[in-house]
């Protein structure tokens, strides 16, 4: 009984780094391309992005709602909108996050799923 609750309890923790890069690979590549670095001009890097990093407090937000209007990523200014994607659950945004920190260095720390829940709570 103890070893089915603690097992129940593990999935509580979303480190799979294969989740978040499936994840990112069906969600955010096709624009962000697979290796992070955006289409010059148009779609704003993802790796080690200084946007990300001023914004982590609120990125599982950013993510699931999308961006409209004009951003400043590393020094340049992107306009093109992105789209959110609300079907992406909690444990879904916090593996991605935990990709983005691994692969691309951005945000520089990793979130907990407490973390991005909270984040979630909180979007405007």
């Amino acid at each position: 009984m103890l070893f089915l609750l603690a097992f129940a309890f593990a999935g509580c923790f979303t480190e799979r780094g294969d989740e978040g890069e499936l994840l990112y690979g069906r969600h955010c590549a096709s624009c962000h391309l697979e290796n992070g670095e955006g289409l010059r001009g148009v779609i704003p890097p993802l790796v080690n992005s200084d946007y990300s990093e001023k914004n982590r407090d609120v990125l599982a937000c950013l993510i699931r709602q999308g961006i409209q209007g004009s951003i400043i990523v590393n020094g340049k200014e992107y306009n093109q909108a992105m789209p959110g994607n609300q079907q992406l659950s909690e444990a879904d945004l916090t593996n991605i996050i935990n990709y983005l920190h691994k692969e691309f260095k951005s945000p520089k720390e990793r979130v907990s799923f407490g973390q991005v829940r909270e984040q979630v709570k909180n979007c405007p």
